[in-house]
């Protein structure tokens, strides 16, 4: 007796979003009733391991001999690729759902499947889909220049007037205008992501002239032809554009965001070369991350300044010596500051490096409540250097200190015992050896941290008369 398929049609169709297309092909032969469970799913998840395999080690391979006796097993994307393409395809064509929300497609393509993908497209516009990721992978370098990107052909959404779609992440595409220039389908759009995309700069300025009720935009590492566009909308909310450029020949040259002007935009991230060039009309900005590549400018710190809402400020700060740097402008409303310090190691001092530079901003922050630092790649310097003090003025609203990427050096204690001296209110500093970059999910610490460099710590503060040691947490 079958008693599985005796359980209700909710609880079978849950049972199925938890096996690889490969399994749930399989499922089709069982009986009607299990191909019918089909139509209730209306989220479709393709990916090259879900349908193939559940790793890499799972997908086809071929072995390739190397000079030095050993073999690398390469996947073969010319047989991953038609078999997930045949998978998908025999998936879709036993559907009979009439709806879908959503449709996510990731894997190996090129031009070679253009029109395989509009297909797919094709098929969720014409059952109401509300959000498309097509986050196409990379071709290897040694088969990339045979292909072209695949081209996101906006014309397919032109045979609905629907306009379901709220949600588009494209990543490795070539996208282009609608032939006829016609965005009514996007009118609902709410969302749109293009990361390492080819377009021009007409069609993003055509979108958000267009796209009323998008909230927010990413541009990431995406070619434009000529130059940056003009962000201009009256309605986006959240805004990140990220290493942009433009091809001169074989150079690719990283184009900077001239201006911006959203009213209601409150969420920007932004990393490019200059910051005091940009014009910017946001009232309403709460929170910013940004780059710095030459901290030492104060002329980098004036944009901060003219936001008179900001909450939240994140920065990531290369090619720096933090002794230098120097934020005279006030942030009246700034209430809690990130700072991610990358250490180049050709260019900053082992014997100049300290974070007092950092504390000094909070005479800039008067309503500053939590100030966190993340070292980057931290290391070990042996030969200490004599702790020194700095002359601050006190802060009583700093409530909570972090220092991340703490290794246990000379610097370090300097900056432990100034916060505790200054920062009257504060309820706990945080010394922690883990660090991440700021895009990561992954954290490393140094091992040594655990062995001795915590004990080095506290015989430093307990050496010393420090006021506040009980505030100290070490992680």
């Amino acid at each position: 007796m079958d008693c599985i398929s005796e359980l209700p049609d909710e609880i079978l169709s849950y049972i199925q979003t938890m096996l690889s297309i490969k399994d749930l092909l399989k499922t089709s032969v069982l009986s009607k009733r299990w191909r019918n469970l089909w139509a209730l799913r209306r989220d479709l998840h393709f990916d090259i391991f879900h349908v193939l395999g559940s790793s890499e080690e799972e997908l086809p391979q071929t072995v390739i001999p190397t000079s030095s006796s050993t073999i690398e097993r390469c996947v073969r994307l010319d047989i991953g690729m038609s078999e997930f393409v045949k998978r998908v395809d025999q998936f879709l064509n036993n559907f009979q759902g009439t709806k879908i929300n959503s449709f996510f497609a990731s894997f190996y393509s090129h031009d070679k499947h253009s029109n395989i993908i509009d297909q797919w497209i094709s098929f969720a516009i014409a059952r109401g889909v509300e959000t498309i990721n097509l986050l196409l992978l990379p071709m290897p370098e040694t088969c990339a220049t045979r292909y072209k990107q695949y081209k996101f052909a906006f014309d397919l959404f032109s045979e609905t007037n629907a306009s379901t779609l709220k949600h588009l992440h494209l990543e490795h595409c070539l996208v282009c205008h609608p032939t006829n220039r016609d965005y009514i389908p996007f009118q609902n759009l709410r969302f749109l992501s293009l990361e390492r995309t080819k377009l021009d700069e007409m069609f993003i300025e055509s979108v958000l002239s267009n796209c009323r009720w998008l909230e927010e935009l990413h541009l990431v590492l995406c070619e434009f032809r000529s130059s940056m566009p003009k962000i201009v909308s009256s309605s986006l909310i959240h805004l990140k554009v990220a290493g942009c450029y433009v091809v001169s020949g074989y150079v690719q040259m990283q184009i900077e965001l001239s201006s911006i002007d959203c009213l209601k935009l409150t969420s920007l991230e932004y990393h490019g070369y200059s910051l005091d060039t940009l014009k910017i009309n946001t009232p309403l900005l709460k929170r910013i991350h940004c780059t710095v590549f030459y901290c030492e400018d104060p002329n980098q710190y004036g944009l901060f300044a003219t936001l008179p809402q900001l909450e939240i400020m994140q920065l990531d700060i290369y090619s720096m010596v933090p002794t230098s740097l120097k934020i005279t402008q006030p942030f009246k409303h700034l209430k809690q500051l990130n700072f991610f310090l990358f250490w180049p190691l050709d260019i900053v001092e082992e014997s100049k490096f300290d974070l007092l530079g950092i504390l000094t901003i909070l005479r800039a922050t008067p309503l500053l409540h939590k100030l966190s630092i993340m070292l980057i790649h931290p290391r070990i310097i042996e030969d200490q250097k004599v702790v020194k003090d700095i002359d601050l003025c006190s802060h009583d609203e700093v409530k909570v200190i972090e220092l991340r990427g703490c290794v246990g050096n000379w610097y370090e204690i300097e900056f432990v015992m100034n916060a505790l001296r200054y920062a009257h209110k504060l309820k706990r500093i945080v010394l922690s050896p883990y660090w991440r970059q700021h895009d990561s999910l992954d954290w490393n610490s140094d091992p040594t941290w655990f062995q001795n460099r915590r004990q080095k710590i506290r015989e430093k503060l307990q050496s010393k008369n420090v006021v506040g040691r009980e505030k100290l947490v070490l992680i």
